[in-house]
C-alpha cells in the first residue's frame, strides 16, 4: 500500500470516527432536551401549578386542597402498596426511586368526573416540587383508583422510558 492511499485510509477512518461522535452528541442532546421537557411538565411549585396540571388532564377540581400530608413512601411493600406501584408504573411514575423518602401527598376535590358528582379525589404524589405519583379516586360505593394522567401523557412517559 503506498504512502497516499494509507492517509486516505486513515482520513476516511477519522471521518467515520467524527460522524459517529456527531451522531452519539446529537443522540444526547435530543434525550437531554425530551428529559428537559418532562422534567418541566412535572414540576410545580405553586398551588395554581398543580391545578393547572390537572386541568390539562381533563380534571376540573376546586381551588384549594382538600388535604395535604407528608408520608414515607414505604419499602417494604405489602399487596394493597404493589398494586398502588403497579398503577403507577403504568402512568411511567416509579415508586421503588423513592422508598423510605418523605413525599407530600395532595388532594383536590374532582368536579366534573362523569357521573360522580361526589367523593372523587385527585391525588398528586410529590417529592418536593416535582410530581412521582397519583390517581383519582372514587371513594365509597363502587369505589376505584384509577391513572391522575391521560392517555396522551401516559404514551408520551411510555416513549420516554425506551
Amino acid at each position: 500500500m503506498s504512502k497516499g492511499s494509507s492517509k486516505k485510509g486513515i482520513k476516511i477512518f477519522l471521518f467515520f470516527i467524527l460522524a459517529a461522535i456527531a451522531v452519539a452528541a446529537l443522540f444526547l442532546f435530543s434525550k437531554a432536551k425530551e428529559e428537559n421537557e418532562a422534567d418541566k411538565m412535572f414540576t410545580m411549585a405553586a398551588n395554581a401549578e398543580r391545578i393547572e396540571f390537572l386541568n390539562s388532564q381533563g380534571w376540573i377540581v376546586k381551588p384549594e386542597p382538600v388535604s395535604k400530608e407528608e408520608i414515607t413512601v414505604p419499602s417494604v411493600t405489602d399487596a394493597a402498596y404493589a398494586d398502588y406501584a403497579a398503577l403507577q408504573k403504568q402512568q411511567g411514575f416509579d415508586l421503588e426511586k423513592y422508598q423510605g423518602k418523605p413525599v407530600t401527598i395532595i388532594t383536590y376535590q374532582v368536579l366534573n368526573y362523569p357521573d360522580h358528582p361526589e367523593n372523587v379525589t385527585a391525588t398528586m404524589m410529590m417529592s418536593g416540587d416535582r410530581l412521582i405519583g397519583g390517581d383519582i379516586t372514587l371513594t365509597g360505593e363502587g369505589g376505584f383508583v384509577e391513572p391522575l394522567l391521560s392517555p396522551t401523557v401516559q404514551t408520551y412517559l411510555a416513549a420516554d422510558a425506551e
